[in-house]
């Protein structure tokens, strides 16, 4: 049966934001015949009858059916947007006969039906869409357009350039959803869509070139104005962007028939004065940042903003091909710096881009830029002291050229930078700030001619204050826990040794299980007790500090003797006396095993390694030498040797008599089991009880 009369819902811009749902004025039927394509029932709902009098044109035989279409869904849809979003032809045509004016309807969020059929990319219902649209008298009544589409006039216009509730034409929607056989249609019906911008200011070819579409991309070149200056609008985008500015980071393809089309992209600017080359440089895109010097090489000069200039963003994002290339088209660039006085190796270092400090610091044409300062007059030392680089640092040190005395603005020195952001309390002697100040005192750096007591205020009261002491609970947990598992397996392991005493009282194996069990046993027991110490609120913060100090050296030790056990006792385990050396093979393997475990148990052990390379660069081998072996008359020395240096000094040794123990063990223990050459004229039986007597140890 034809549907009763409705009124259609119609969303005035005036209005504001129109509302998500609208009351449901939709026949059910004509909803499901729209919905499902289903072309009988829709003329069945309808009342319509297919006659031949009028050259086979259908014609209503009820006077209700245009009022049928007038009706809505709760989101606001005729059923001509759910037909053209549905991409059914034939219910478009029958729709469009019978009321012209669904063309232009809209609904909640300001869609019309040419929006919905090109978001969906069904070809043919735009096509006829537009048609119906050209051929349509310019006089209709047209559908109330947003504030941003004042400007429309024309009946074609209003439809073709109708912008929804996010500023977005069926343009935009068709290369938003990737549809680009709907893009061709739309620019060869109206070359105008491409410069009308949505709601955030992106341009069809912005939008194109950011999702990186070089089809569309040509499509929306090709039919725009080919001769003059093009409209800013055809290339916007967001922030005052360009199509270039995405390009870039999409395609070099692009970017080069971008540039082609309109060669001033190239130099436009942003709202933050970034140029494309800008954008390629940051991102690393050599081939697009190679297409735009090769055009214009002056597009390296451009600063934006703050006065960063591409290479300093290329150093930003640590990218050296990007440096490399920028050099070799303007070998001058090394010379430009931003508004604060920053050179590409001050940007480098401040954003810890190690490996273009690296590259830096072997080329020699970087050299002039490792002792310029900055507006503040910091170098790049400075920078990187203060930053806490320590690797950046040490690199900068082991290149003789650079000053490790010059002063910034402030008076200091990089030596004073370091001792001032040292933590004077409780602290991990392999920290950055702290290698970088035990560096910087080898190398021979110096601090500033002023009053020593400048600091003092800072170091008064530390060990005091409620950061340290909640420093020294944390402490006491952590390290409790790992002495009293170390206390547990030595105590335990005498009582499950491999044999007995009466066995292997004679081997070195034997002495160097109990030896390294006892000692382990013994740090541990002390370590846990210092911590208890250490742990109590009621002792002063000072001797709080040196029970963990010396905590944490007896629990290292505890850990390699530790190691030091349980290899001897595998090796007990796999040579009982008598045999030979049955398992010769799987003994070295747990002595290379033990001895790497020891030299990497922990990461502060050869602190002097970390160090070597700068002094080494600097003082030579007798310089080296001379700082690790001999007096080091530098006014802060006291202050680094009262804290760190003694500590891994004794780690270290400790680490060499525990590796020299494992080693010296098992190549006499090995000796010792070796069994004389007369021996092998013996009968087999008297390697039949020590074979026996391995099987009855416990396990």
């Amino acid at each position: 049966m034809p549907c009763s009369n409705h009124t259609m819902v119609m969303m005035s811009p005036s209005a504001g934001v129109p509302p998500r749902h609208t009351p449901h004025t939709m026949n059910h039927e004509l909803l499901r015949a729209a919905a499902t394509g289903d072309k009988a029932l829709l003329e069945q709902v309808l009342g319509l009858s297919s006659t031949t009098d009028n050259g086979g044109e259908l014609e209503a035989t009820h006077r209700g059916s245009r009022s049928c279409l007038k009706g809505v869904t709760s989101e606001g849809n005729t059923a001509l947007h759910i037909a053209a979003g549905r991409g059914y032809l034939e219910h478009a045509r029958i729709m469009c006969d019978l009321d012209e004016s669904l063309v232009k309807a809209r609904n909640n969020m300001r869609n019309t039906p040419l929006i919905c059929a090109a978001r969906a990319g069904h070809v043919d219902v735009v096509c006829y869409l537009i048609g119906h649209a050209l051929a349509a008298p310019a006089t209709m009544a047209a559908a109330p357009a947003p504030a941003w589409d004042s400007g429309a006039s024309s009946g074609e216009e209003s439809m073709l350039r109708a912008r929804n509730s996010e500023g977005a034409t069926a343009m935009h929607e068709a290369i938003r959803n990737g549809h680009e056989p709907v893009l061709a249609k739309l620019m060869a019906a109206d070359g105008g869509l491409a410069a009308v911008v949505d709601g955030m200011g992106f341009s069809p070819l912005y939008l194109a070139a950011a999702l990186g579409r070089a089809d569309m991309v040509d499509v929306l070149i090709a039919g725009s104005p080919p001769d003059g200056v093009k409209s800013p609008a055809y290339y916007a985008g967001p922030d005052g962007q360009t199509a270039l500015h995405a390009a870039v980071l999409a395609s070099e393809e692009m970017s080069k028939s971008l540039w082609c089309w309109e060669p001033t992209l190239a130099k436009k600017v942003d709202n933050s004065g970034n140029t494309a080359l800008h954008h390629a440089a940051s991102a690393g895109k050599i081939g697009a940042v190679k297409l735009l010097l090769l055009e214009d090489s002056s597009l390296a000069y451009i600063p934006d903003v703050d006065g960063l200039f591409p290479v300093h963003t290329a150093a930003k994002m640590g990218k050296v091909g990007i440096i490399e290339q920028l050099m070799e088209t303007c070998p001058n660039s090394d010379e430009l710096l931003d508004n604060r006085g920053r050179n590409v190796l001050h940007c480098a270092i401040e954003h810890k881009k190690e490996k273009v400090v690296q590259h830096m610091c072997k080329n020699p044409r970087f050299g002039r830029m490792t002792n310029a300062r900055d507006s503040r007059g910091n170098t790049p030392l400075h920078l990187a002291v203060k930053h806490g680089c320590d690797r950046i640092a040490m690199l900068l040190m082991r290149d003789v050229k650079v000053n490790l005395s010059i002063m910034n603005n402030d008076g200091a020195t990089p030596l004073d930078l370091a001792i001032n952001e040292l933590d004077h309390g409780y602290t991990n002697p392999m920290n950055p700030e702290v290698l970088i100040a035990q560096c910087l005192v080898w190398c021979g750096a110096h601090r500033s001619p002023r009053r020593r007591d400048e600091c003092l205020n800072k170091r008064t009261g530390v060990g005091c204050s409620e950061k340290e002491l909640s420093k020294y609970t944390n402490l006491t947990q952590n390290r409790a826990i790992g002495s009293v598992l170390i206390a547990t397996v030595t105590f335990a392991a005498p009582f499950t040794m491999p044999g007995t005493a009466a066995d292997a009282a004679e081997r070195p194996a034997f002495w160097a299980f109990v030896l390294s069990d006892a000692l382990a046993f013994m740090c541990s027991t002390v370590a846990t007790c210092l911590l208890m110490y250490a742990g109590l609120t009621t002792v002063h913060p000072r001797h709080r500090s040196r029970y963990h100090v010396w905590s944490s050296n007896l629990l290292h030790v505890g850990i390699l003797l530790v190691i030091a056990t349980f290899a001897v006792g595998v090796h007990l385990a796999l040579s009982p006396p008598g045999t030979g050396i049955p398992g010769g093979n799987l003994n070295a393997a747990v002595c290379a095993m033990a001895c790497v475990s020891v030299v990497f148990a922990h990461p502060g052990t050869w602190w002097p390694m970390v160090l070597a390379k700068p002094i080494w660069a600097r003082l030579g081998l007798k310089g080296l030498l001379g700082v690790l072996l001999g007096p080091r008359p530098i006014p802060c020395q006291k202050l680094l040797l009262s804290r760190t240096p003694w500590l891994n000094l004794f780690k270290m040794v400790a680490t060499l008599l525990i590796l020299a123990l494992i080693l010296v063990t098992f190549l006499l223990d090995m000796s010792y089991l070796r069994p004389p050459a007369a021996q092998h004229r013996f009968s087999p039986n008297l390697l039949v009880q020590p074979q026996l007597q391995f099987c009855s140890y416990p396990t």
